[in-house]
This record gives C-alpha cells, structure tokens and sequence, in this order.
C-alpha cells in the first residue's frame, strides 16, 4: 500500500514517490517529458504488480490472500528511490536540502491524497450510516496527520471496537508509515554528511574519499536501523500482531533494505550479466511467492516479510547492472509501465469504493464481480487523477522552483482536510421525527411488558437511551476500572470486587464480554442481596476448556487459557457460593470437532468450578441480530423494523447450543436462557428498540442500560439469599 506512483517527467529510477531526479530543478523545469538515463521500468512494473496484489487481496480474488505484501514491496521501493535521491544530492553538493525534501514530497503526494480524503468524506456523509461519519472524520484527520496507522492500532486492540466495519481511509496507514520513516531518515543522512565533512573533509581532501567514507557512515546507520527494526518485527509480531502490523517500528527495516540497495547501487553497478538476469527473476519469484503462499493467518510482518522484501531487493539490484533477458521483460511491458504510473492513485482509490462503492450501487453482499466493477471504475479515477492533478501540479515551475511555496501549498491542502474532517464530525444525526417512547423505568413499564409489541417499532424514539451517537460508549463500568481484561494480558485482576463489600456470601461473574455485558444488573442484585461480586472477565476467552483462534492476535489465543487457570487457582482460595458463567458461542476453535471439543469444554469447566466448592449457573449466550444496530437505526430512522433480527438467526449454531445446555445441566449446572428476556418468541424476532432503550450497542453486545431493566428476571433466574436470612 504505497504512496507513490511514477512518472517519467522527474523521477529517479522509474518514478520516485516524489518526482525529485538528479538534475537540478531547472534542467528538469526545461524539459519535463524527458525520461532520465537511470529511468527504472523495472521498477515500475513493480509498483503495477505491488498495486494488482494489493487490490487482488482486498477484493478476494482467487489465490491472492497474501496480496497485502504489495505494502511491503513499495516499502522497498520507496526506501531505494528516496535514498538514491538523496545520496544524489549529498554527492552534488555535500549536503541535503531538507525543506527542499519535504516541498518535494507535499507536491508530489498531498493533492492527490487531500482529493482522496475530501471525496471519501463526501461519499461516507452520503452513503454510509451517520454515526460511522465521526470515527471517519477522526481517520481523515489522522490520515492528513500522518498517524492514521497509530490511530488504527489503537482502535485495533480496543476489542469494544471488534464490531465495527473497517475505514474507508484505513489503507492511508502506510503512508503515514512512510512519512514517519521519512522525518527521520534525511536527517540522520544530513547528520552523516556533516559528521562525514568534519572528519575527513577540508580544503585538500580527496572527493572520492569522502564520499566513500561518507557511504560507509551511512551504510552503518542503515545496518543498526534496519538491524533493530527487523528484530522487533520478528519478536514482536506474534504476541503484539496490530501494533506490529501498522507501526513504524516494525516496518522501518523494510524501507531500510531498499534504501541499502541504492547505497550498494556502484557495486551493484557491476555484476554481471550471467548473474543479474538470474537474481532478478529470482526476486520476481520472490515476491509473487509471498502472495500465493502468505495468508490471513501468517504472522504479519515478523519474518513472513522478508519474502516479499527480500524478492523487491533482488529485483531492484539486479536492475542496477545492465542485463537482457531479466525479469524486466516481464515488468516492462507498456500495461505494467502505465498501471505502475499510476499506482499511486490507484492505491488512494481502490479501498474506498471497495468500503463505500456497495452502498452507492444498494449492494447488501457484494461478490467478485461487483468489486471488479468497482476497480474500474478506480482505474478510471486513477488515470483522471494523475493527469489533471498529480502531473500538473508535480510538475509545476513555481512550486519545483520555490520550495516555500510547494511548503505553503502542503500546509494549506493539510489544514484543508483537518477544517473538512471537523465539519464532518459535526454533522447532527438523522432525525425521523419528535415522537418519544414509553420510558422504561422498572416502576410503570417494563421491559416485560413492551417487549412483544417492540418487533414493529418503525421510528426511531426522540428520546432513545442510550442515543445511537452514543450506542458504543453504554458499557459496564467495570471497563473502566480495568477488570475487563486485555487479550495479550494474562495475567488476574484480583481488585474487581463490586456488589457490597462486607457480604459474606460471594458470587463470580466469569467469562468474556459477554459475560461482563451482564454486569450492571448481576452488581445491582448482588449489593441488594448483601453478596459480594468478584468479576472475572477478558476479552473474547471462552469459558469452556477448548483452544481457540483469536481474529485480533491473528494466532491461537494462548493467554485465555494461561488466565482462565489463574482464574480457576483465585477462585479456590476464595471459595465463592455461586459462580456465573457465560460466553459468546461464536468462537473458532482448534479441534477436530469443534461442536464436540466446545460442549465437553464447557462441562470440563463447570466441574472445575464445582470443585471451589460453588453453585454454577450456566447463563446460555445472548443473541446476535446480524447487523451493527447503531448503524442500522442511523440509516432507517422511520424503517427501524428493518434492524430487527430474525430469533432463528440470531443463535448462533443452535444445536450445538442445545447440546452444551444439555450436557452442563447433567454436569449440575443450573441452566438460565435469557433468550426469553430479550425476544419475542412467539414472532420468533429480537426488537432492538423496547421502550425508549435501545437493546444493543453492536449487534451482538447489550447496551448497559438496557441490562439494569433486566435486574427482576435475572435477581428471578439467579435468586442470591438476601444477607438478613443468612
């Protein structure tokens, strides 16, 4: 995913992200078709080939799972071409220009990127459900930023997020990578040529040694960056997969491969032939072998990477030799030299129709076909970009010329897209009408008692609670306490103790998030009745004693065992009276049965807790209506029935289901199925308006308040002998 295209007028080999060649401004100014004598096709017809597996992975073709690499391979480019320039420009005049470097880059990537940002905006405000506008804003000016990739692995690992569709402007992650790499890296060369100048420079000093001198400074310097990030993307890759993924640190040591070829490029210069040629079919083979054999499931980047950027690097310096019959008969063929053109436009483009362009066509499940229609129309927005706006505007005199004003033209596109990403972010939701629900109070209405007629709601309450802008945010307080544990952590937090403190009966809450969900109406109980609650939850851990996949760490979750066993050594020292347990049923799990392997889980599980000496209540999982429910209503504000889902559809894999309930209560667990609680099951529907509350803050985790309504079947269900009989 990559941030540069090229294009003969003024780009180093092949077309540089940045349009910057080694001859002086005026001299490229007076000639802007001129192709350059180091003009790389083979380097363009990387990029086309990057930019095609890119797209091929994200839209799902066949065989092109490991597609993604595409990043990696512009990473590499962009790391070799950035470097050659700059060791031009060291060489030419002993020193790097850095707002000449940083003007180069505004004009070369900000117009078409601050167009991207502008049209997404206006597309997400028109198509999209209107409370995903704020979170996009939030990406757009992230994006403008260049931290966007921050932003993601932040949201990535916030598992109240795991619900929410992707970012239209997620795929800008990779050039705030890039621009990061790039605060740094001309002035650690700047550094060097100064260094370099001071020691071995003077009026009597030989050139030619110290511009070896100087390369071998700046060599060093690439060894310890690329060294050090390399280690970081192998170590932590696996226990932190979307930090690693999106961050800096992990990724800067594949610019550094690049930007070490265009050090080595004068030795490169001289390989022969007979070898050049075979190296670089050889990397060629590299990089489409990471595509066909790296997946979803492959510890990205770790050191699964290094074959699509070792592949790159082979192609690259292979090319820095002349040579026939190497793979640059292949790349160079005039489709691929266009396609690579304008790959970076193509790259900006291509993600958000495929998150957008669905709901502009009224597609609920788009296929192959529609995604293909949808790139070409990216193509075609692609071609207009680059020559209306990338070319003109890169290849403009008085912003060439002038760096201050290229400087200005940067600031003002940046400032531009942060003024529309606040405008965005204001916009008011869409309101049906002014007519209010019954408020749910506990005393005059219940849940209870609107729950059947609640499946042909059509508009939308004035006084929904909580209101769709805040629908994510109506979580259990133990959040914020910190009792909800995080994936990677394994360990306990024997501090979550809430109900009332000097009960001397105690009752576990234990589970996932679909345990915790439960929790403001399990506490209410608990403190009316004088127990005292421990909460023992983490994200996305299963209760029974299965293995599982976890979809964020990208691995099996190996910390939900590892802390259920802390859990299971706590809870025999406190010797609870009841324990409640229960989890989302839609898990994946590691087995060769996996319905067998999760229903003798769950009675394993049950029999650990009975041995601290409990009375287990197994708490069957809620319901999942399919669809984000925040979202929906936001965009049927008079047709809310249409959010409403379908009981049969809303258990997941109902057999199993059965069979665990079976199995636990033979096990001796009490069995309590809150499906009767939250839908109608004689329509065999789940409302997800009742009242004036709105059921679910997703589309499959109840809204905080919603729950505390639950308090009287649950305290039914669930009965706690109040302290004073004791």
């Amino acid at each position: 995913m990559r941030l540069t295209n090229a294009e003969p007028t003024a780009t180093p080999s092949g077309g540089a992200p940045i349009q910057e060649a080694a001859d002086p401004p005026a001299a490229r100014a007076k000639t802007p078709s001129a192709r350059p004598s180091h003009w790389r096709p083979d380097i363009e017809g990387l990029r086309a080939l990057a930019v095609g597996a890119v797209i091929a992975a994200h839209i799902g073709f066949p065989y092109a799972a490991g597609g993604f690499t595409g990043v990696d391979v512009f990473f590499v480019i962009s790391g070799f071409l950035i470097t050659s320039l700059l060791l031009r420009e060291m060489d030419r005049t002993g020193r790097i220009s850095i707002a000449g470097f940083y003007a180069r880059r505004a004009v070369r990537l900000l117009p078409a990127a601050a167009i991207v940002l502008a049209a997404t905006l206006a597309a997400a405000w028109m198509w999209l459900p209107r409370t995903r506008l704020p979170d996009i804003a939030t990406d757009a000016a992230a994006a403008a930023l260049n931290v966007v990739n921050i932003r993601l692995a932040r949201e990535g690992t916030d598992y109240l997020n795991a619900d929410a569709a992707p970012s239209p402007l997620q795929h800008f992650w990779s050039l705030a990578v890039e621009e990061q790499f790039y605060i740094v890296w001309p002035l650690l060369l700047l550094a060097v040529a100064l260094l370099a100048r001071r020691i071995w420079g003077g009026r009597f000093a030989n050139a030619g040694h110290l511009r070896r001198r100087r390369t071998a400074l700046v060599a060093i310097v690439l060894i310890a960056v690329g060294a050090g990030s390399l280690y970081l993307s192998a170590t932590r890759s696996d226990p932190d997969p979307v930090w690693s993924y999106f961050g800096i640190h992990t990724r800067a040591w594949e610019l550094a491969a690049g930007a070490g070829v265009a050090v080595a490029a004068d030795r490169l210069r001289r390989l022969p032939a007979w070898a050049a040629a075979p190296l670089s079919w050889a990397g060629l083979g590299l990089v489409v072998a990471s595509v066909l054999l790296i997946d979803e499931r492959t510890t990205f980047p770790g050191t699964a990477a290094a074959l699509p950027v070792a592949g790159t690097a082979l192609v690259i310096a292979a090319g820095c030799a002349p040579h026939r019959f190497g793979a640059t008969a292949l790349l160079g063929i005039a489709p691929a030299q266009y396609v690579g053109k304008i790959s970076y436009g193509l790259y900006l483009w291509h993600w958000p129709l495929i998150m957008i362009g669905p709901a502009i066509l009224g597609l609920g499940e788009p296929r192959l076909r529609h995604y293909l229609l949808l790139m070409a129309a990216a193509f075609i927005l692609a071609v207009v970009t680059f020559h209306l706006v990338e070319n003109p505007i890169r290849t403009r005199r008085s912003l060439v010329q002038v760096p201050s004003r290229a400087l200005a033209m940067g600031g003002g596109l940046i400032t531009a897209a942060l003024a529309l990403s606040i405008l965005a972010s204001l916009q008011p939701m869409p309101v049906a009408s002014n007519e209010e629900a019954a408020e749910i109070t506990g005393n005059d209405s219940t849940v209870w008692e609107l729950l059947d007629d609640s499946s042909d709601v059509d508009t939308v309450p004035v006084n929904l609670t909580p209101s769709i802008e805040d629908a994510t945010l109506d979580t259990p307080a133990l959040y914020e306490d910190g009792c909800q544990v995080d994936r990677d952590d394994p360990n306990v937090n024997e501090d979550c103790w809430y109900g009332d403190p000097d009960g001397e009966k105690t009752v576990v809450l234990f589970g996932d998030s679909h345990a915790a969900q439960w929790f403001p109406a399990l506490n209410q109980v608990a403190e009316a009745s004088g127990w005292r609650l421990l909460v023992m939850t983490k994200s996305n851990c299963s209760v029974p004693e299965v293995d599982t996949y976890d979809p964020v760490l990208e691995r099996e979750y190996t910390e939900c065992p590892e802390w259920k066993d802390g859990v299971f050594d706590l809870l025999e020292e406190v010797e609870p009276d009841v324990v409640v347990a229960t989890a989302l049923d839609e898990k994946e799990i590691i087995a060769d049965d996996p319905a067998q392997a999760w229903t003798d889980g769950w009675v394993a599980s049950v029999e650990r807790l009975q041995d601290t000496g409990a009375e287990v209540y197994y708490l069957a999982d809620s319901p999942d209506v399919g669809n984000n429910v925040p979202d929906c209503l936001g965009s049927n504000p008079q047709n809310a029935s249409v959010c409403v889902g379908d009981l049969d559809e809303s258990v997941i894999d109902p057999e199993r289901r059965e069979a665990t309930i079976e199995a636990v209560a033979d096990a001796g667990a009490e069995v309590v199925d809150p499906i009767p609680w939250l839908c109608d099951v004689e329509q065999g529907t789940c409302p997800v308006v009742v009242g004036n509350l709105l059921v679910y803050r997703d589309s499959n985790h109840l809204t905080a308040r919603f729950v505390a309504e639950l308090i009287p079947q649950l305290a039914t269900a669930i009965p706690l002998e109040p302290a004073q009989s004791q």
